[in-house]
């Protein structure tokens, strides 16, 4: 059975885990080295043998690597988990360029966390993790009807009586069902003990910081 992503927001709440270790970028499209090269911003890409989500962090030290990264393929996806200085959310659209990207950041200095959609060169939709449903993009509304029809967000003609929605589900609750509903619409299913516990190959893809820095 395909895994969903709701162990995301675990593993970004994870004492044993660095949730500055858990920038998560996607691409439907591409190879896993041809997105690590993308989101390298014009930075040769070095890659090194497999390593732990935790050996590639060490990688990291802001003077000569500012981002180390996991990279693999799940289904029609391709993934990098970064560590350090990773541009996130603020990631220049330009690099969906003829496909499709989907990025999961923690912000785990700056919360909340947040999920983006990129696509043709353009950001269709970002919003905050955790936090109902409030959008921005060429394409705010793509997600409602989906949220809606999993009870995580009440439906617009109900804002006022919230009805079907449970007014107690915590913040890491919703991200969990807000994350199983991105996973199901974009049929994206990442392998939660590789990437957290196993062992893949490794990329350095910065060695200058971050432009949005």
């Amino acid at each position: 059975m395909p895994e969903n992503l709701a162990w995301i927001a675990d593993a970004w709440r994870a004492v044993n885990l660095n949730a500055a270790d858990l920038y998560i970028t996607c691409a439907r499209g591409l190879s896993p080295h041809a997105l690590a090269e993308r989101l390298a911003d014009h930075q040769p890409v070095e890659v090194k043998p497999a390593a732990t989500l935790q050996e590639a962090s060490v990688m990291v030290d802001m003077n000569q690597v500012y981002c180390a990264g996991l990279i693999g393929q799940a289904g029609d996806w391709s993934f990098i988990v970064e560590s350090g200085g990773s541009e996130g959310w603020a990631l220049d659209p330009a690099v969906s360029r003829g496909t499709e990207i989907l990025i999961f950041d923690p912000r785990p200095d700056d919360p909340p966390s947040f999920f983006s959609y990129h696509a043709d060169g353009e950001v269709q939709l970002h919003f905050e993790l955790g936090a109902g449903y409030d959008p921005a993009g060429a394409q705010p509304e793509l997600l409602r009807s989906a949220l809606e029809a999993d009870g995580v967000i009440p439906a617009q003609d109900s804002i006022d009586d919230m009805l079907g929605v449970d007014d107690e589900m915590s913040s890491h609750e919703q991200q969990r069902r807000v994350l199983t509903v991105i996973g199901e619409y974009f049929g994206l299913s990442l392998p939660q003990d590789a990437i957290t516990s196993g062992r893949l190959p490794a990329v350095i893809t910065r060695t200058s910081p971050p432009t949005s820095w």
